[in-house]
């Protein structure tokens, strides 16, 4: 059972960052990122981690914690996994 919780983990995980990545490409202009990247250390500000918080709220139809978010979690893959976890339990 723990394996097939994995599974749907890591698809979960790589559903999100398929759809954020591109986000942060967009909103640092920037061709592509990886997990590791932080996205104040390329250039990210509170403007375009508002754009990237709002698109993310609409798709998933969660409300994050506001800007909060990725400064608390300012890589792709901690982002990721934030956000992987609200979609999957709300209560978070």
């Amino acid at each position: 059972m723990e394996q097939a919780a994995t599974g749907t983990e890591d698809k979960t995980l790589t559903a999100v960052r398929d759809v954020v990545a591109p986000l942060w490409c967009e909103a640092l202009q920037v061709p592509e990122v990886a997990d590791e990247d932080d996205f104040f250390a390329l250039g990210g500000h509170s403007l375009a981690a508002l754009h990237v918080m709002t698109t993310v709220e609409q798709t998933y139809q969660v409300e994050l914690g506001g800007v909060r978010d990725i400064w608390e979690n300012p890589t792709l893959g901690e982002f990721v996994a934030a956000v992987a976890a609200l979609i999957t339990d709300p209560a978070e």
